[in-house]
């Protein structure tokens, strides 16, 4: 005789629980606007309305559309040749010769703390607290064998007045020098605070590991300090490229030796206040603007400037 069994009930799997959904808290989006806000104001006030009042004067004369006449007229300047050789080559030699100073004395600051490492902080940082024409004028009597503290050594130059080193290749060499001393000082300031900022338990591992002060700074330090080097990099290029004050200072000491459009900068301040063709400075200082926004973006992209952690995206 059978046994009739009754049937089990199929069994029931639990579903996973949800997963809640994060909650943003009320204050933080205030936060984030406060600190936002401003700076976008700013953006949009000083930048982006400059920039397409600038965009619509290029191509707009007393309300009648110009075609692009100012922009064909701007690059068909002869001295915009000039003046963009005379920049891209003071920005090849200045750029790594500054970018070699801030790292080489960051570092070398950082790799030996002490008493002494905060005197020369002020030391590095006293030449680029004068800045802008002040410091033209100071170079200007800095290159003149008259007034040079550095005569004996400008003699042995055979540099007699400042019109010798002020012309020819010798200004590019002079600005070089002067954009050295007049920023390095402030990168160094920047640069090694960031460089104390770094976690010490990957330094004092290195230092276990065995690592040499030279791989330490190559492999560990600036790879964690890039997005400062990127920073220095795109802020000067951006100062270099637009060099006006001092060319326009030092043309002072050496009358004739200078062209009043040795830069770019000069040129569009030349349209703009001797010419009185506000379309053609226009055009060509979106042009500049353009070509800096170029090169940020591809150190922003080489350095890999803006990448986080896997741990910090999730």
């Amino acid at each position: 005789m059978r046994t009739l069994t009754t049937p089990r009930p199929p069994a029931v799997v639990a579903a996973p629980p949800a997963t809640p959904r994060r909650r943003r808290r009320p204050g933080r989006s205030a936060a984030v606007w406060i600190l936002v806000g401003p700076y976008t104001v700013f953006l949009v006030v000083f930048g982006l309305a400059p920039a397409g009042y600038a965009l619509w004067t290029s191509f707009v004369d007393n309300g009648s559309f110009t075609g692009g006449r100012d922009w064909a007229a701007v690059f068909q300047d002869y001295r915009l040749g000039d003046a963009a050789a005379h920049v891209t080559t003071y920005l090849l030699l200045w750029l790594p010769i500054l970018l070699l100073t801030v790292l080489s004395l960051a570092f070398t600051l950082h790799a030996r703390p002490g008493r002494t490492t905060r005197a020369l902080q002020l030391v590095y940082y006293l030449p680029g607290a004068v800045t802008g024409s002040a410091a033209a004028l100071l170079w200007l009597f800095m290159v003149s064998p008259d007034s040079s503290p550095f005569s004996p050594l400008l003699e042995l130059m055979d540099v007699k007045s400042a019109t010798d080193a002020l012309s020819g290749p010798s200004l590019i060499a002079v600005l070089t020098v002067m954009g050295v001393a007049v920023h390095a000082g402030g990168w160094i300031v920047v640069l090694y605070g960031a460089l104390n900022a770094l976690p010490k338990d990957v330094l004092e591992a290195a230092q276990v590991d065995g690592a040499s002060a030279w791989r330490t700074m190559w492999h560990i330090k600036l790879p964690m300090v890039r997005t400062y080097v990127a920073f220095v990099l795109i802020s000067s290029f951006a100062s270099g490229s637009q060099v006006f004050v001092e060319p326009t200072v030092l043309s002072t000491g050496a009358p004739g030796q200078i062209s009043p459009t040795w830069s770019i900068n000069q040129l569009a301040y030349t349209y703009a206040t001797q010419d009185g063709d506000f379309g053609k400075a226009a055009a060509l200082s979106l042009a500049m603007l353009a070509v800096g926004m170029l090169a940020a973006w591809i150190v922003i992209t080489r350095t890999r400037m803006y990448d986080t952690d896997s741990s910090d995206s999730r």
